[in-house]
C-alpha cells in the first residue's frame, strides 16, 4: 500500500465519502423516500468503507515505518521502490537478487547487483531524500524490511553498525562518482 496503490486507496477512500456527501445533499433537495431510503442506509456505509480503507492504508504505513524487520516477498522482476518515492525503510536481502536501475539516455541501466546478506534503501534515510534510483528483484527475492526508526536507532546505538553502513555508503559514492553505483 505503498507509493501509487496507497494514493490509488486514499482517493477512493475520497471518492466514497463524497458519494456519501451528495446521497444526503440529494436527500435534503429532494426528500422522497427514496432519496430518505439512500441517505439513512448506503451513506453511512460508504463512510465506514472509506474510513476503513482510509485507516488500513495509515496503519500500514505506521507499521511498515516503525517496523523491526517485517519479511517481504518479491517476485522476479518486481518493483519494490522507484527512484523518487519517499523512504521510510532500509532491505536486507535474506535470499535472492535485486538490481539498482538508473535512467541514462531514456535507458534503464543497472548500475549494481545485490544479492543474500546486502542491503539497500539506507541512503536515502541516511539522508532524508527521497530514493536516488529504482531497486527491482531480479530473481524470487525474501527482504527483511526495518522501518526508518529503527533503523537509525540501530546504527546510532551499535558501533560496528555504523561503522559497516558508512563503509557501505562511502563505496557507494565512489562507485557513484566513477560512473556506476549501488545505492538507493
Amino acid at each position: 500500500m505503498e507509493g501509487p496503490a496507497g494514493r490509488w486507496l486514499l482517493i477512493f477512500a475520497q471518492l466514497l465519502v463524497l458519494a456519501a456527501l451528495c446521497l444526503g445533499l440529494q436527500f435534503i433537495v429532494r426528500t422522497t423516500g427514496g432519496s430518505l431510503f439512500l441517505a439513512a442506509s448506503l451513506a453511512p456505509m460508504l463512510a465506514m468503507l472509506a474510513i476503513v480503507l482510509g485507516a488500513g492504508v495509515l496503519m500500514y504505513r505506521y507499521a511498515r515505518r516503525h517496523s523491526l524487520f517485517i519479511s517481504e516477498e518479491f517476485e522476479a522482476g518486481e518493483i519494490i521502490f522507484r527512484l523518487g518515492d519517499s523512504s521510510d525503510c532500509a532491505y536486507f536481502i535474506k535470499s535472492g537478487q535485486v538490481e539498482v536501475i538508473r535512467e541514462e539516455n531514456r535507458r534503464e541501466v543497472v548500475v549494481a547487483t545485490l544479492s543474500e546478506g546486502e542491503y539497500f534503501g539506507e541512503m536515502a534515510l541516511l539522508s532524508n531524500a527521497p530514493r536516488n534510483a529504482t531497486v527491482r528483484a531480479r530473481t524470487r527475492t525474501v527482504a527483511e524490511v526495518v522501518g526508518k526508526e529503527n533503523f537509525l536507532a540501530m546504527v546510532n546505538a551499535v558501533r560496528s553498525a555504523r561503522e559497516d553502513v558508512m563503509n557501505t555508503v562511502e563505496k557507494r559514492l565512489s562507485r557513484s562518482a566513477q560512473g556506476g553505483s549501488s545505492g538507493s
